[in-house]
């Protein structure tokens, strides 16, 4: 029996020391990824609480079918999503939104460039966080959760509870977007190979 799954036997059961290993066990990955998502620490924390108070309580709705960080990341990237809708509005409209929809008919080699090929420095970090920050909600969600935190497609989808196709749509036009906002501070596009292979993930951070 792997960790996790003692784990989650020992908290049904309710056993203390359970849940501070639990703790243990994801705390960092959870704070990490509702930064990576919201960008402000103590929104984070908030998250952090929100997301293990409600594994605790509800442990035993969990029906041990799926693997358990996939659920406790479910919880937390709705814990912090919400957040987000409740404090503002997106800043893309409708329109944009449109714009990046139809960039998907171009040709794979217009959309084949992606900054992780550059070496960066700490001004070009700061820009790729604004830009990151830029991208509407269900794009993000999705390039955060593959491209930063290296889940798999069907990892991806498990969470977000969509399918595996719409997860590479979403992930295709989060790096389009990405593609276009960096272009703007490097003053020009190159075009420069990106794989975009389902199993390929990029490391910027």
């Amino acid at each position: 029996m792997n960790r996790s799954k003692e784990l989650v036997k020992r908290m049904k059961k309710q056993e203390p020391a359970a849940f501070s290993e639990l703790i243990d066990l994801y705390g960092e990955r959870v704070y990490n990824l509702a930064m990576k998502i919201l960008r402000n620490s103590t929104d984070a924390e908030d998250v952090f609480q929100e997301t293990f108070t409600a594994v605790y309580e509800k442990i035993n709705t969990f029906n041990e079918q799926s693997y358990l960080f996939t659920w406790i990341y479910r919880i937390a990237t709705n814990f912090a999503l919400m957040k987000i809708r409740y404090s503002k509005r997106e800043s893309v409209t409708e329109t944009e939104l449109d714009y990046y929809d139809n960039r998907e008919n171009l040709p794979a080699s217009s959309q084949n460039f992606y900054p992780e090929q550059v070496v960066l420095n700490e001004e070009l970090k700061v820009e790729l966080e604004r830009a990151l920050a830029r991208i509407p909600e269900m794009y993000r969600t999705i390039f955060i959760l593959r491209d930063l935190e290296h889940l798999s497609t069907a990892e991806t989808a498990a969470i977000l509870n969509i399918s595996e196709s719409n997860v590479k749509v979403r992930l295709r036009r989060a790096r389009l977007f990405l593609r276009d906002e960096m272009c703007l501070y490097f003053d020009r596009c190159k075009e420069k190979e990106y794989i975009s292979d389902d199993e390929e993930r990029t490391e910027i951070f």
